[in-house]
């Protein structure tokens, strides 16, 4: 009884080898005559697409499928991986679909992203499909991507120059934005004139990492809502750290001023205006290679001064702008735009929030702390530089 059995056993043996032997060079001409898949093709988002741990980013549907006479080896790596999918399919078919892990990276059975944290890239390398995890910094800029432009009847909601809605002057109310609020809204349309257009929403775009542009709507799921917050306060062109992690404080300059007392120009308003200033730019964070203002939700108040363009300025941000100046220069960035370094160092015609700009020609990014003690004539400002460094 286990002659004949051996028999068998040698001879399935003997066939399987003359299918390998056959096969194998058949195999190696097909792989080498047909090109290999364009990652592309299989691929669920445009290449650049931000994408969070979970999401679908290839379809199985559209990789390629090949006879499962030829690529035997297709099957124990599909049990392997428990795509019980493609081993039904294949097993059914003939054919069998190439192992995701084969032609992706970052990337589960399924096409889905795999576990990694924060908002990820979707991006080509060689013939792989590849889930790239962030960086430790991720910054873009705030950029108009919805207009309200005045027509003869109303306004149009405009984004990438289609109009996605119109909207009576007496529906104006019903216009949601988290920039610019209802009476602003209103005291630019009857202002304005017939073609005219103000933002009314921001993405997110011209990414360090060269990612894709990243909508309105998107911004908080995959950046948070301290990026949105953050986007909120700075004026258009501004650029925003929209993602950071596992980096140390540094802290590299420190510089300080005093009000002190110019009755002439009204010292409450001064010390408004210093306040003002301070707040303007605390918080504001610059990443390396790039310019960044304060805040545009601050608002000054002018003194009368004959000296100055038009008869009146903003006193009191001279300050600050010394202290902020003083910080910058310890923490050897270039001298800030719109300050010099006379007494009066804020120049005349410069907004002391959106026209003075900080330069960081450094490798990493900065961060502006400001702050008061004190109140009056004897308050004193200080302004810090503090490098974040990856760790």
């Amino acid at each position: 009884m286990l002659r004949p059995s051996l028999k068998d056993l040698r001879t399935l043996i003997v066939i399987l080898i003359l299918i390998v032997v056959v096969m194998a060079p058949i195999d190696y001409h097909i792989q080498n005559s047909i090109p290999p898949q364009d990652p592309e093709e299989i691929s669920s988002l445009p290449i650049g697409s931000t994408v969070v741990s979970g999401m679908q980013v290839a379809d199985p549907a559209k990789i390629r499928k090949e006879p499962l006479i030829i690529h035997p080896d297709y099957l124990i790596e599909n049990i392997e991986d428990r795509d019980i999918g493609a081993v039904i399919y294949g097993l059914f078919t003939g054919t069998m679909m190439t192992p995701i892990k084969e032609i992706t990276e970052g990337v589960e059975v399924g096409g889905r992203a795999s576990q990694f944290e924060g908002p990820g890239m979707l991006t080509i390398k060689g013939d792989q499909l590849v889930v790239q995890p962030p960086a430790d910094f991720i910054w873009a800029y705030k950029t108009p991507y919805t207009y309200a432009i005045k027509t003869k009847d109303g306004i149009a909601i405009m984004q990438k120059n289609k109009t996605i809605k119109t909207v009576s002057p007496e529906e104006i109310g019903n216009i949601h934005s988290d920039y610019i609020n209802t009476t602003e809204l209103k005291e630019w349309y009857n202002e304005s004139k017939v073609g005219d257009r103000i933002p009314i929403d921001f993405s997110l775009s011209n990414f360090s990492d060269g990612r894709l542009e990243v909508p309105p709507d998107q911004i908080t799921r995959f950046f948070g809502e301290n990026t949105k917050k953050y986007m909120e306060q700075y004026p258009a062109g501004t650029p925003i750290m929209a993602y950071m992690r596992h980096y140390k404080v540094e802290e590299i300059a420190t510089a300080t001023s005093q009000l002190e007392s110019f009755p002439e120009y009204d010292d409450i308003k001064r010390e408004y205006n210093a306040r003002e200033f301070v707040k303007a730019w605390n918080g504001t964070i610059v990443p390396p290679g790039t310019s960044s203002s304060g805040k545009d939700t601050v608002q000054f108040t002018s003194s009368r001064d004959p000296k100055a363009p038009g008869g009146y300025a903003s006193h009191g941000t001279c300050p600050p702008a010394r202290a902020l100046r003083d910080a910058v220069a310890k923490a050897g960035l270039p001298t800030p735009t719109g300050i010099s370094w006379g007494y009066f160092a804020l120049i005349y015609g410069f907004d002391p929030a959106t026209d003075v700009k900080v330069y960081n020609d450094g490798k990493y990014p900065i961060m502006i702390i400001m702050w008061t003690e004190g109140s009056g004539p004897s308050m004193v400002i200080y302004a810090k530089i503090l490098r974040l460094i990856p760790t």
